[in-house]
């Protein structure tokens, strides 16, 4: 269901391209992390929550490639350079329009994509539908290529220069309601996303990482409600 299929080369071009585009949500404050709340509707009902508090990887995740570790109350993830891949690994989940929470802190990595699929039969093309990217330097949503057209490319639909310090917690806060696809992270402007593929329903989460000389990032309380309207439809 879920294969690898962005190298870290691919990966790092993908974030070069966007530091160009200046597509940022604008008009929003930046907000701490406690007052992170959707604005394309309210949090319904919880479908999946990990705070990692145990000794081993909770049921439900697949490791693909790299490393993935729970230590400390966190999962720590890395990539294995050796292999040439980026670490990557999925949390199955079933969700359409939804809320995704979690927060991350960079521990020597240099970059964190979370992503989603369509399911099975959900559309004709093939391959990943969007990812938000998050690099030390700056962060964007990507929405992927078809893999069955060699002339198809992956597009930055949204992205901004900010800063995301090395050893220090953020939270990462993305929405998703039909097309439309809204990433907070506290402290800086949302970025905004629209694609009509956005809408299909969704298998779960995945999650790649890149670095060098075992950096690691951390992850912790990850949390995934269904997305409902603000007035009952």
């Amino acid at each position: 269901m879920f294969r690898l299929s962005i190298g870290e080369s691919h990966m790092s071009r993908v974030l070069i391209f966007a530091a160009f585009i200046a597509s940022s949500f604008a008009g929003a404050a930046p907000l701490t992390a406690a007052e992170l709340e959707p604005t394309l509707g309210k949090k319904g009902r919880l479908l999946l929550e990990e705070e990692f508090d145990g000794q081993t990887l909770p049921k439900g995740w697949i490791v693909k490639a790299g490393k993935l570790r729970v230590a400390d109350g966190t999962l720590r993830a890395s990539q294995n350079r050796e292999a040439g891949k980026l670490g990557l690994f999925s949390r199955e989940q079933p969700m359409q329009d939804v809320v995704i929470q979690i927060e991350f802190k960079f521990d020597g990595a240099r970059g964190i994509n979370v992503s989603v699929n369509p399911s099975p039969g959900e559309l004709i093309k093939h391959g990943h539908l969007y990812s938000v990217m998050i690099s030390p330097q700056m962060w964007n949503i990507t929405e992927h290529n078809d893999k069955s057209d060699r002339k198809s490319q992956s597009k930055a639909l949204a992205s901004a220069r900010e800063t995301f310090d090395q050893g220090r917690w953020y939270t990462l806060l993305i929405e998703n309601k039909g097309g439309d696809v809204v990433a907070h992270v506290e402290g800086k402007q949302p970025l905004r996303a629209s694609s009509p593929d956005f809408k299909v329903k969704k298998p779960g989460l995945e999650f790649r990482v890149s670095g060098r000389d075992n950096g690691e990032v951390s992850f912790d309380n990850l949390k995934v409600w269904e997305l409902e309207p603000l007035v009952k439809e």
